[in-house]
């Protein structure tokens, strides 16, 4: 049988057949008990279109790939506003009974340990019907500061407003409009059950005004020469800003705290099998390998061609292999760690955050207009999804 794979992880789209296929190499049976026919998407343009148009179709014609291996970008760092990824709302496919239900599947898998996986982002993959969606790797946005320089004076974990209102202007920073992603301050974007934002337009002006204005409060010389370094945790955006968490420095890590007082993590890739799948039991062997500590933490796949961590819980301690990216020192190490025991909310980016991110909030007319156009367009994406 010919396991029939879509992929759409449009980071460096170049050999990308060639790294998938050394990544599953390892699996028993690939090429003698079962092989795989790749289709990989376009990143853009009207060929994109044409594809998305086409394989929707067949989807909802009962057809389509057995498996999909999808990126959810992050805008405003590797999409525009026009980056769309092939499921805008993954949460809606589920509910729209897209994708075929794992459970009975995870109890017999040989090499996923679903206890090593961090469980509140695998949860995001999961309804009433079981676990449909895994996902393979996941980011936040945080601030670096050299720890020899600062240490927060502050314990936290906090809250978003806490953080506004904190005397250390370090902290404000990483809650203001300068070092926080409004969609991520709010955590949960919809509630996709009755289709409407989960929150109401008077709540998103207030949030917009008081990220912004915790922008004003800050000293101009953190605004300016002084600026600290935001970025969301991904190999490329650690490397373009020359942070090596293996090497001999230690970081001060600080989060942008979400309103319930943890870390809003955004899912920037995932698997999943077609509830129309010919060849489920194939396409979930994929999955369960891709799921292999060593896999997750080596394969080119992971380590080239996804945005963000993978979801292996001890990603970078001491036995990460040397050939990883992520492999780091104790410190950073454990300062990561905690970091991501505080995530407490997990979402797909998508058509949603392009809205949040769109918002502008640097005078009151400007807030009330931005606020209500993107808010109406929030409510008609759900609506019509």
């Amino acid at each position: 049988p010919a396991v029939t794979i879509l992929i759409d992880l449009p980071i460096s789209m170049d050999f990308m057949s060639d790294e998938f296929l050394k990544s599953i190499g390892g699996l028993p049976g690939y090429g003698e008990e079962f092989m795989v026919l790749l289709d990989s998407l376009p990143t853009s343009g009207t060929e994109r279109d044409v594809a998305l148009s086409r394989l929707r179709t067949e989807i909802l014609a009962g057809k389509g790939p057995d498996l999909f291996l999808c990126a959810q970008r992050l805008y405003g760092v590797s999409a525009g506003p026009t980056d769309m990824p092939f499921f805008q709302l993954p949460v809606q496919a589920m509910l729209n009974h897209l994708f075929l239900p794992l459970d009975d599947y995870i109890t017999q898998a040989e090499y996923m340990n679903m206890d090593a996986l961090q469980p509140v982002v695998m949860a995001a993959g999961r309804n009433e019907e079981g676990q449909q969606i895994i996902p393979l790797t996941y980011t936040f946005e945080a601030t670096f500061f050299d720890k020899a320089n600062y240490v927060q004076k502050r314990d936290i974990p906090m809250t978003w407003e806490e953080m506004l209102e904190d005397p250390d202007p370090e902290i404000r920073y990483s809650a203001s409009s300068g070092g926080s992603r409004l969609q991520d301050v709010i955590g949960e974007l919809a509630d996709y059950h009755k289709d409407v934002p989960a929150f109401s337009e008077e709540e998103l002006r207030s949030w917009a005004g008081m990220w912004f204005d915790a922008w004003k409060t800050l000293p101009e010389d953190i605004k300016e020469e002084k600026r600290p370094l935001t970025i969301p945790i991904t190999q490329l955006e650690l490397s373009n800003c020359d942070i090596d968490l293996n090497g001999s420095q230690e970081y001060t890590i600080i989060p942008a705290y979400n309103r319930d007082g943890g870390i809003t993590a955004n899912i920037t890739a995932f698997a999943a099998i077609n509830r129309n799948a010919r060849h489920p039991d194939e396409a979930f062997k994929i999955i369960d390998y891709l799921l292999k500590p060593q896999v997750q933490l080596t394969s080119p796949l992971f380590q080239n061609r996804m945005e963000g961590m993978p979801v292996y819980n001890n990603t970078g301690d001491d036995n990460t292999s040397a050939a990883s990216l992520w492999k780091m020192n104790g410190d950073n190490y454990r300062t990561l760690s905690a970091l991501r025991e505080q995530i407490n909310i997990a979402k797909f980016p998508g058509p949603l955050d392009v809205c949040l991110w769109s918002v502008e909030a640097y005078n009151e007319d400007v807030l009330e207009a931005s606020v209500h156009e993107q808010y109406v367009l929030m409510q008609m994406m759900l609506a019509e999804s």
